[in-house]
């Protein structure tokens, strides 16, 4: 993870809350983003929890629709697709970066389902994994 996303997380968890402090931090790091991770964080983050093997998934609700992430290295929206993997102009995307807020606020819903409901998600997402 990169020194920029812990640091956001350690502030998460410090703080606990989106206050005017954490959305002034949230600024000086993101200035172009800021906005858009608040209203993400507004919309939603799950935390799917798969048993007996204890797989975590999240999904960020975006714009449209509901995007997989897994923290700190992937999301299946088209901005992480077209600005992290093609130009790599940086590593993340306001969805990755809300799911970080939502884990160090402890502020995401979490759902608990057996591991063959996996590929449902995945499905409903659209992926083709």
């Amino acid at each position: 993870m990169s020194d920029l996303l812990l640091k956001l997380f350690e502030k998460a968890k410090q703080k606990k809350m989106l206050d005017d402090e954490f959305i002034s931090f949230l600024e000086s790091i993101f200035p172009e983003k800021s906005i858009d991770v608040i209203e993400t964080l507004k919309r939603g983050i799950t935390k799917y929890v798969y048993e007996p093997s204890n797989r975590i998934v999240w999904t960020v609700m975006g714009t449209n629709q509901e995007h997989l992430v897994y923290p700190k290295l992937f999301c299946s929206c088209q901005d992480f697709y077209k600005n992290v993997v093609i130009h790599k102009k940086r590593n993340y995307c306001k969805h990755i970066v809300a799911q970080i807020i939502s884990e160090g606020f402890k502020n995401f819903k979490e759902v608990k389902l057996k591991e063959n409901k996996f590929k449902d998600l995945v499905k409903e997402l659209k992926l083709n994994m």
